[in-house]
This record gives C-alpha cells, structure tokens and sequence, in this order.
C-alpha cells in the first residue's frame, strides 16, 4: 500500500499530471495506494506526521496496512508528488524516518534534491524506480531541530528567496530575476562557523551546509555533496567587494564554485554557524526566522532513487 502525499499546484499543476502517470501505473499492477491532497502550507507535514504517528505500543498508525503475513509490520511507504519544498514538509512530519521508505515523484519548479540522488524527472521513470527497485540509505540534515533533505543556509540565496516571495513572476526565471538583484545590493554576513576543532570568523557571501549538490532549479551550490556519504558539505564564500561578487556568480553559474579563491570547503557530521546579528536562514528553500543553525548529519532515512 502506497500513500501518496500531493501538492496539485507544484510545478504549475504538473503534479496533478504526475499524478495519474502514477496512478495509472498503480492500476495497471493491481497495486494499493491511498491519495492525500494538500491545500496549503503546512497540510504535507501534518498528513505525514499523521500516517507516520506512534501508538502506545510504538507502532504507526498505519501499520496495519502494511503487515507481512506473519503480522511483523513492515516500513510505511510513503510517495510525495511535489517539490522541494513539499518534500521538506514530508520530511519534518514524519515521526521516526528510520520506519518509513520514502519516494519522490519531481513535481516542483526547482527539484534540487531530485537532481542529487538522480531521482528522473520523468514521472513514469521515476515511479518505476519506486516500484520496481529497493530504497537506499540517505542522508539529511537536521538544523536546529528542523529537518532538511537537501541544502541549508544564509547568505545571499536567503536574500535571493526573500526577494522571489516578494515578486509576481513565476517558475525558474524568478529566482534569476532575484539572484541578479542580489548581485548588485547585498552587502554580506559577519558569521562565525565552529565544526569539530576548526573556528573561524567570515564575511561570508554566502554559508552552506549541504546534503544536496543545487539550489535554485539548477545552480551546482556545492557539486562534490553526496547524498549518502554520511557528511555535510560545508561551502562559504567570502564576499570581498562587488567585482569579486560577479566573479564568484560567474563560477556558482558554471557549476565550479569550489574552485573560486574565496570559496572554502570541508566535510563534517556537525557545523554551527552563528551569524553576527539575527538573520532569516533558509532550508529546501522553505525561510526560518531566528533559527539556531547547529547542523548535523542524520541517518536511517530510505528513499526510492
């Protein structure tokens, strides 16, 4: 028995297409599922945390549709059909990750974390894999209690989503539009970045903390992130003054940002960034306001890819 959890208006109601590519094929294999549609924002996170919830006896509440014949429960198998933001909300709704498997059909604007664990884009091919393949283990992040599957942050792509909130055009071209803005009008972030014994203080154009290797429906923020490495890619940018500002834009766009001169970056299991005066810091693309970001690698999670 498969649950879906669906946002029909992602990706321009490409999902509600999506949807009966894979409703279709579910059909066709005499397979169960159960359709959960969302209607605004949160209602993804609140129907995971409701089919994922625990018992007295500690198990889902769903469980019983989803017994082996010697009546052991066996993983909730859980299908989002949305973007990275929907994905995010799944994420943080579920109630224990380990006890679930977990597939995506890339329905969004961006599908950043679908191009990190090469989950297609295509929605037949991508439900073939939920169907017919075996989930693998994948990490996410947690940051200050909040879960992420693929990117978090501050810096100037806060900014850049910040300004995508605020404007009326759609799909990919905003964040563009926004990211050229950015350019010319943000200054940097003081930050102080703490990860094992390294301690260090940046002007930082931007800080990363990565499972995922893009953000912003394509722009490689960090190409060397792994999905399953068990590490968080750690990538900053000093911000040395607007020239090396398009000169760092002009490396993110071509997908070689780590080979920038005021790029750095490391792996870890745990970095603390803590920004000079409160800042608004971004995961999935989804915006938190005063969130401690203290960032560490978390397991158990298996997702179909």
């Amino acid at each position: 028995m498969y649950h879906i959890i669906v946002n029909p208006i992602a990706g321009g109601r490409r999902a509600r297409k999506n949807l009966e590519i894979v409703k279709r094929l579910l059909a066709e294999r005499g397979v169960g599922y159960n359709v959960y549609e969302t209607s605004g924002a949160g209602d993804a996170k609140e129907i995971a945390a409701r089919l994922t919830a625990r018992d007295e006896a500690g198990q889902a509440a769903e469980a019983a549709l989803t017994q082996t014949e010697n009546l052991r429960p066996v993983p909730l198998e859980l299908v989002v059909v949305g973007g990275d933001g929907t994905l995010h909300e799944v994420l943080n709704g579920i109630s224990d990750p380990s006890a679930c498997r977990l597939g995506l059909i890339p329905s969004g604007t961006g599908n950043d974390f679908a191009a990190a664990a090469n989950i297609p884009l295509d929605a037949e091919k991508a439900a073939e894999i939920i169907l017919g393949g075996a989930p693998k283990e994948t990490d996410f992040l947690s940051v200050g209690g909040v879960r992420c599957m693929n990117v978090g942050g501050l810096g100037m792509d806060v900014d850049v989503l910040v300004r995508c909130k605020k404007g009326r055009v759609k799909g990919k071209i905003k964040y563009l539009l926004s990211l050229f803005q950015s350019l010319f009008t943000f200054k940097g972030y003081g930050i102080e970045l703490e990860s094992g014994g390294r301690r260090e203080t940046h002007k930082a154009l931007i800080a990363v903390a990565c499972n995922g290797t893009q953000i912003g429906g394509g722009i490689r923020i960090c190409p060397a992130s792994v999905v399953d490495d068990g590490k968080i890619d750690v990538m900053t940018v000093e911000c040395m003054g607007k020239l090396q500002i398009l000169k760092a834009f002009l490396y993110l766009m071509r997908g070689k940002v780590l080979e920038y001169a005021g790029a750095e970056h490391f792996l870890c299991e745990r970095v603390k960034i803590t920004p000079a005066a409160p800042c608004t810091v971004q995961l999935d693309g989804e915006l938190y306001d005063g969130l401690d970001f203290d960032a560490k690698i978390e397991r158990g999670l298996k997702v179909y890819r």
